[in-house]
């Protein structure tokens, strides 16, 4: 339980584009969309409601700060991937979807409740 802890709550990905909160299900952390920045973003592949839609599957913890075993859903080709989570540092979450032997990485921000993503200046 004490490992779920550590990854849960709400988090941003790469550019802000979307709001992800990561909680328990059974014994291991899941993840939803819970805000986006643009409703149908370009080049999303998946076109049904994004909001809502579970993002992070059933990541089971593997040792402290690492997640693995789990799906990753992308809604801009609308595949899953395998994928493991790993926390660098309470603030910091490294997202790995792999396909075959093509992986992709991300970096994800935790979010501070209640506040919306900082808007760039113009």
């Amino acid at each position: 339980m004490h490992a779920q802890a550590e990854v849960t709550g709400d988090w941003w990905t790469p550019g802000f584009n979307a709001r992800v909160r990561i909680e328990p299900c059974g014994d291991a952390v899941c993840g939803r969309i819970m805000w986006l920045w643009d409703e149908v973003p370009k080049g999303v592949a998946d076109k049904s409601p994004l909001v809502g839609r579970l993002v992070i599957d059933r990541m089971q913890a593997a040792e402290a700060g690492f997640w693995r075993g789990g799906r990753l859903y992308n809604p801009e080709d609308g595949r899953d991937y395998k994928g493991s989570l790993h926390l660098q540092s309470p603030q910091r979450l490294v997202v790995d979807g792999c396909v075959l032997f093509i992986c992709q990485t991300q970096v994800w921000r935790r979010a501070d409740p209640g506040k919306c993503p900082p808007v760039a200046a113009p």
